[in-house]
């Protein structure tokens, strides 16, 4: 990967760049898959393609699969450098925002107004800027009506959830990116002996009603349980949740990022329930043709919002509420939405594929 200034690359005067925003933690396989689905997106619209991964090691860029011929902006001191690029770049460049959550809260103005300055520029310059599907978090008045004029300025701007795009005002709501990490046949549904668990760390563990019910399910199914780890700081729960529920711990330990996120899906293969609320532990799993759940006291509505945007709602039950006998009722009828989840699937990916024919249309037109 290039890592010195546009200045220094004859070939960045040929073709106007495609910039796209890769940051993530190395640690957490689902913001990796989202940011591929992104760079995905980004790539051959342009024979220079800049990108800014933050604070990310050189793991990322190889988990991410960033071409080697990439121009790698890293750290926050090369902000000023990107908006340099951004503005003295030829005309019709195309700016591309990585995927994932937005936090509007309180403290993010000024990020706020750096992106809609970086919207103007691009399309100042006749380019195109494209917001993958995201999804809002916590927004408050003033960095939600800064999002909210810069994504009116971009011409693609995407949400995975009806209520994020009612807090835009806008209609584009379409299925999380990640789902264009393939679909997989799996192994056939009366084949699959598992129950996977993977959640996260910073809850409290769950309580005796929450394994009852796990361990119910599990025993009238005749499926293994097996905990696993999609974020590296959950790999601690997941060894204490195996010891409650008589499971298999599957650690995460010095495999690498790419090698462990082969086996979990392997393992999401085999599996026909996979319990989360870790949003893209069940996105793979539904891509493995697993029927998806989340059960865990007070869920956010980030899992079952972004899953009812492709058609598959109710996968959410509040452990809070809930007596071990309605929890396992929960689970015995996920169980039974293997070809739902399948169906729906399907029909997200066939959105996004289209989605993608759209973006590339648009930047042919806008440099034609």
């Amino acid at each position: 990967m290039r890592t010195g200034a546009a200045k220094h690359s004859p070939r960045a005067h040929r073709s106007s760049p495609t910039f796209v925003s890769l940051t993530g933690p190395a640690g957490n396989i689902g913001d990796a898959l989202i940011r591929r689905g992104t760079l995905d997106w980004a790539r051959d619209t342009s024979d220079v393609l800049v990108a800014y991964v933050g604070e990310a090691p050189d793991a990322w860029l190889e988990q991410l699969g960033v071409p080697a011929d990439a121009i790698v902006l890293r750290s926050k001191r090369s902000v000023p450098r990107w908006l340099w690029m951004l503005a003295t770049a030829p005309r019709h460049p195309v700016l591309i925002f990585e995927a994932g959550e937005i936090p509007l809260d309180r403290g993010n103005e000024v990020r706020e107004l750096v992106f809609l300055a970086e919207t103007a520029i691009v399309r100042l310059k006749g380019g195109v800027v494209m917001r993958p599907p995201r999804g809002i978090r916590a927004p408050t008045a003033l960095p939600l009506w800064l999002h909210r004029q810069a994504a009116r300025l971009s011409q693609i701007a995407l949400w995975r959830d009806a209520a994020s795009a009612a807090a835009i005002g806008s209609p584009s709501i379409a299925p999380d990116i990640g789902f264009v990490a393939g679909v997989r046949a799996g192994r056939p549904w009366a084949d699959r002996d598992e129950l996977i668990i993977s959640l996260r760390g910073a809850r409290p563990l769950p309580d005796d009603a929450w394994v009852q019910a796990v361990r119910a399910t599990a025993a009238a199914g005749g499926l293994r349980i097996r905990t696993v780890v999609q974020v590296r700081e959950d790999e601690e729960r997941a060894r204490e949740l195996a010891a409650l529920l008589d499971g298999e711990f599957e650690p995460w330990g010095d495999t690498d990022a790419l090698a462990q996120e082969a086996l979990l899906r392997e393992r999401y293969d085999g599996a026909r329930l996979v319990l989360s609320d870790r949003m893209h532990v069940l996105v793979l799993a539904a891509l493995s043709g697993a029927a998806p759940a989340e059960l865990v006291p007070h869920p956010t509505r980030k899992i079952s919002d972004a899953f009812a945007t492709i058609g598959l709602t109710a996968v959410s039950c509040d452990a809070s509420t809930t007596d071990a006998e309605g929890m396992a009722a929960f689970l015995r009828t996920q169980l039974r939405r293997g070809t739902e989840t399948a169906e729906c699937v399907r029909e997200a990916v066939e959105r996004l594929t289209a989605l993608e024919a759209d973006v590339r249309e648009t930047i042919r037109a806008a440099r034609s």
